[in-house]
């Protein structure tokens, strides 16, 4: 959960003090209604990092993924012909497709998110 300082302006991810400031400055939760009142005061905007994660995430599966699927298309295909060149070249065009197509997927969707985000200079981007 994102948290955030009142005194530095920073974000956290967690933590019930700023380890930035001196002393026990509270970071408070984005999460709670309440806090929401402080927004315009904080003067960042949050969601791209929230837009960046969720475009790692989906990298991430399609990276993980991509090997497996791979892997099953070559063996199936050794099972029912034994063209090793032919299915190595099929698999491991099916790993680097799928792994390319997550990257591509994930960019796009995170282009598409970060359009509905204004640019605002007076906003500070939250580079932590």
């Amino acid at each position: 959960m994102v948290k955030f300082c009142l005194k530095c302006k920073n974000s956290f991810w967690g933590g019930k003090f700023c380890p930035k400031c001196e002393g026990e400055e509270p970071l408070l939760d984005m999460a709670n209604e309440e806090n929401h009142k402080y927004l315009p005061e904080l003067n960042v905007d949050v969601r791209p990092k929230y837009f960046a994660r969720s475009a790692m995430l989906l990298t991430c599966f399609g990276f993980v993924m991509s090997l497996p699927l791979g892997m099953f298309v070559f063996l199936r295909g050794m099972s029912e012909s034994g063209n090793t060149t032919l299915w190595a070249s099929i698999g491991g065009g099916t790993v680097i497709g799928v792994a390319w197509g997550s990257w591509i997927l994930s960019h796009k969707l995170f282009d598409k998110k970060m359009e509905d985000v204004e640019d605002d200079p007076s906003k500070q981007p939250q580079l932590d």
